[in-house]
């Protein structure tokens, strides 16, 4: 399937999702590693969850079929634990709301991804990865504040700016209005745990966000993405 030729059968996807009552928030959470901390500290669902969605993320970026497929199995059997969390959820300070909103929205980001797989749509199936991740993030993030979670949340950070980029492209202002508010409410924490550390690519990105406060512009979230993007291998280096 041509990709220009998804963008509309997207879009209708979308809206038709949020008619339903299902919020597709962009999360602003974590990726974990393969084990990023032992299952006393972070519930074992939330590690595989992550781990699954990121793994099916590069495969749909790299266009990869039969890793999709394997991947996206994994994502869904990860997901069936979910609603296992609820009480640590909130134990760890997450508001109910938000895990019920993220939960309803794994399942129909699952529906989505699933559709875009079975037609090898890669335009499509990287947007359903992107959602998924996005979810994982959501069901992370009471978690994070239990493990050193900086370059995972900056690689958040990453997608976020690179879904805005894109989605003037796809004529989603929802989408990118929802992945500006989750930067919006991850950024702050980031910035006061890296701001003595990289000043002047906290303030790069800093300058970056200001641009992305107007209308939806391709160019003023790709200005974001370096930003983000600069600052991330600068932690990873160490």
């Amino acid at each position: 399937m041509n990709d220009k030729a998804t963008v509309p059968v997207i879009d209708v996807r979308r809206r038709t999702l949020v008619s339903l009552g299902i919020a597709l928030l962009a999360g602003a959470g974590r990726l974990a590693e393969a084990s990023p901390a032992p299952a006393s500290t972070v519930p074992q669902t939330v590690i595989d969850l992550d781990a699954s969605t990121l793994a099916f993320f590069e495969a749909a970026k790299a266009g990869r079929w039969d890793d999709v497929h394997k991947e996206l199995e994994a994502v869904r059997n990860a997901a069936r634990s979910v609603p296992e969390l609820q009480s640590s959820f909130t134990d760890a300070g997450g508001e109910l709301s938000r895990f019920f909103a993220a939960t309803n929205a794994l399942t129909a980001d699952l529906v989505d991804a699933a559709a875009a797989e079975s037609v090898w749509d890669r335009t499509w199936v990287v947007s359903a990865a992107e959602n998924l991740l996005a979810r994982a993030g959501d069901l992370t993030e009471p978690y994070a504040a239990r493990i050193d979670a900086t370059a995972p949340r900056l690689e958040v950070l990453l997608v976020l700016a690179r879904r805005m980029r894109r989605a003037p492209e796809w004529l989603d202002t929802t989408g990118y209005a929802s992945a500006r508010r989750s930067f919006d409410r991850l950024w702050p924490a980031l910035r006061g745990q890296l701001g003595a550390q990289r000043p002047h690519l906290v303030e790069s990105v800093d300058a970056a966000r200001a641009g992305i406060a107007g209308p939806p512009s391709p160019a003023n979230a790709h200005t974001l993405y370096v930003a983000v993007r600069n600052l991330l291998g600068a932690v990873a280096l160490g």
